[in-house]
Order: C-alpha cells, then structure tokens, then sequence
C-alpha cells in the first residue's frame, strides 16, 4: 500500500488530509508550519503560542518515529513580518516563508519512507522536483481556484514583480503534480479553464464540524420559533475583501436597511483590502443607528455561537473555492445566501437551504436580502433542511473521499 507524506507551510485543512490518510493507512508523516500535537505547542516560543493557539492539536497517532514534524520559523517569519512590515513588504515574506518550507520539504523528503506526497500550492515545486526524482507520485493540494480564473475575476493586491513569481511557481507546480485536488467542482472547473486535462484534476469537498456548529437549541427540539424577533439579522464572517465582496454586501445592506429599518448586519473577522468601506456613508451613519455591528474575529466556538444567533449568512464572494463558513452556518441551522463563485454553493438547494445570486451583482443580492428580513418566518423554516443538507458535509464525509480518490489515483 502506497503510503503518503503531507506537507502544508500553515494548516488550512491539510490536517484532515492527514487525519483521512491516518484512517486508511496510507499515512506516511505530517510536517506543516503550525504544530500538530499538544507537545510540540507546548515547547513554541511564547509570541507564537499567542498567535497560534487558536490551532486545536490533531488527533494523529502517537508519534513514535518523529513522523508528525513542524518548522516554527515558517510561522515566525510571517508573523515578523505581519507585524513589521508594510502590507507589500509583508506579502514578500509569507511568499518567501511558503518558498524556504518547500526547500527544507524537499531536502528532508529521503528521511520519509513514502510513495507519494501531497504538498499544497506555491509550496511544492521544490519538493515535486525531488518527489518526481525519487519516483513518488506527487499530488498537489490547491485550496484556491486556477490562478488565471482570480486574475480575471478581481485581480491581485500583491506587487507586481511577487504575482509574476507566483504565477511562475504555480504553473511549475501544476506542470510536476501527477494529480490536483481541488476543494469544489467550482475550482476543478477553473483549471479545466485553463487547459489542464480533465483527468488530472479531482474535487473533494472539504467539511464542517457538525459536533461544534449545531442549531439553537430551539432547533434541535423540533419547536418552531419561525415568527420570533422582528429584527432580521444577517452575519458576514470573514475577511473584509474585495475577494468575498464586502463592498458589493454593504451597498446591499444599505438598500435592505433603507426599506427595513429592523434589518441587522453582523461583521465578524479580520481587516482586510475592503474595510474602509465601512468608513463611508451610508455604512457609517448605519453603523452609528445600529444596523450595522462590526466584531473583530472569533474562534471557532465564538462563530459556531454566532450562527445559532444569525437569521441567514450571507457571503457574496468574487472567488471562494470553497467557503468553509457555508457549511458550518448550514450545521448551524442557518440558510446561506452565496454568489454563483462561491464553490460550497453545491451543498445549496435554491430556496430549501438557501440561495444563489450572480456574482457582482449588488442589485441582485439586495434583493434576496430584502426578501428575506421581509419573510423572516419562511427563512426560520429551513433551519431543519439546512442542518440535514450539512450532514454531506461532515469531516469524516471528507476523510471517506479522499481516501477513496487516493486509492483510486496510486492503487488503480
């Protein structure tokens, strides 16, 4: 049985990859830049056990053989520059962290008894090189939709000269990858797009944690409070970008709450390339009445709280390969209002778990806005459909098709 190595700079949900592979059998270490076991957290220098502790430990294996391996300077490097460096400045630094990790992967990858690797983007190359060498079957892990699909659909905020160096890295990634493991069809479809044969692109939808992001527990009870509060509320969680179109939701919002004064806007995350929207009429003065609340972000506890609180999520992104938060407000109970480039949109069902809009499109968005705090006991009703539509959804939903695939591609 081919074994396999998964390598990420950070975590994302690499973790899971790992935790599926463990299941299968087939995994032959885990190195990534933030600690996977409670051990090794424990002997992180302080200021980045500040910054990581949001990390729970991975229920891996007792590590025996030093298999499960973490590069402190990866975090560290980009937390130095994070906090001293210019936004500019400080996008060459994680670049350069993402770059130095693949290096230090692909020079330790003979102490790893594996045939295969699977190592996320802009992280790979190095390693895909001495991967390819070695005979192991490499497998890239690409948590964001093909890089010409993003240029086209908002551009970059990085300088010019880094995304001429990413865009090179990526295309060498995908190049050397044997296989590429996009997180939605959405994604795959991206690099179809962009010429990449069919065959060597697959989609696993990621999952949620439906044991942590549960309905109210109204909800769960089977009571019915779909006439509760007059106040219709609807929750953002995530960066305030151009991306996830913070922009187009607060010049919705604007004409939801001109029309519905008791329509509430919740804003939970951290500052991003959009945020000083917010520092504009009208979102100021609806901040200042209090339709609008800004929050800074939370853990995943403190957003599992916010959902069982929320009326409907709304995430109206430009590009979100996945959306992680669509499936754990659907746990939640909670119908999802998402843009048509939202990759998660496949866990809904049009007016039963949610709703799809074009992307770009505020009037479109302030619409079904509208509709909603305008019906807020047909939105309450879907609460049971949305938390059986997130049982498809699950991580050990996941950890079965990714193992499944994963035979499938080394064990044909």
């Amino acid at each position: 049985m081919i074994q396999v190595l998964v390598t990420h700079p950070g975590r994302q949900h690499s973790h899971q990859a790992a935790l599926a592979l463990q299941q299968a059998g087939r995994l032959a270490g885990y190195w990534a830049g933030v600690p996977a076991l409670a051990a090794q957290m424990e002997r992180a220098p302080a200021f980045l056990r500040r910054r990581l502790g949001r990390y729970a430990p991975v229920p891996l294996a007792e590590d025996t053989e030093g298999t499960v391996r973490w590069m402190p300077w990866t975090p560290a490097l980009r937390r130095l520059g994070d906090a001293l460096l210019p936004r500019p400045a400080a996008a060459w630094t994680d670049f350069a962290a993402c770059r130095m990790f693949d290096r230090w992967a692909a020079v330790s990858l003979p102490e790893a008894r594996a045939g295969a690797v699977l190592a996320c983007e802009i992280s790979a190359r190095e390693t895909f090189r001495e991967a390819r060498r070695r005979g192991l079957k490499t497998l890239l892990d690409a948590p964001s939709i093909h890089h010409a699909a993003q240029d086209r659909l908002h551009g970059t905020t990085d300088p010019p000269a880094l995304h001429r160096r990413i865009v090179r890295v990526k295309d060498e990634e995908i190049a050397l990858a044997d296989h590429i493991l996009t997180v939605s069809e959405l994604a795959r479809e991206t690099y179809l797009d962009a010429g990449v044969p069919a065959a060597k692109v697959h989609a696993v939808a990621l999952g949620a944690d439906t044991s942590l992001f549960t309905p109210r527990l109204a909800d769960a009870d089977g009571a019915n409070d779909s006439d509760g509060p007059a106040t219709f509320t609807f929750l953002f969680a995530g960066a305030s970008i151009r991306r996830k179109g913070f922009d187009l939701l607060l010049d919705a919002f604007a004409r939801v709450a001109a029309a519905d004064p008791d329509a509430r806007l919740r804003i939970i995350g951290p500052r991003g390339d959009a945020a000083d929207c917010l520092n504009r009429r009208p979102a100021t003065a609806l901040a200042a009445l209090g339709a609008i609340e800004v929050l800074p972000p939370v853990d995943q506890a403190g957003l599992a709280a916010e959902l069982r609180r929320t009326d409907c999520l709304v995430l109206p992104s430009r590009n979100d390969s996945y959306g992680m938060v669509v499936a754990e407000a659907l746990a939640s109970g909670v119908p999802a209002l998402v843009s048509e480039m939202v990759g998660a949109k496949d866990l809904i069902t049009e007016g039963e778990t949610g709703w799809i809009v074009p992307v770009d499109d505020v009037r479109a968005l302030s619409e079904r806005m509208l509709w909603c705090a305008g019906h807020p006991g047909a939105v309450r009703a879907l609460r049971a459909a949305c938390r059986r539509a997130a049982e498809a959804a699950t991580w050990p939903a996941y950890h079965r098709r990714l193992a499944a695939l994963v035979r499938r591609l080394l064990e044909p």
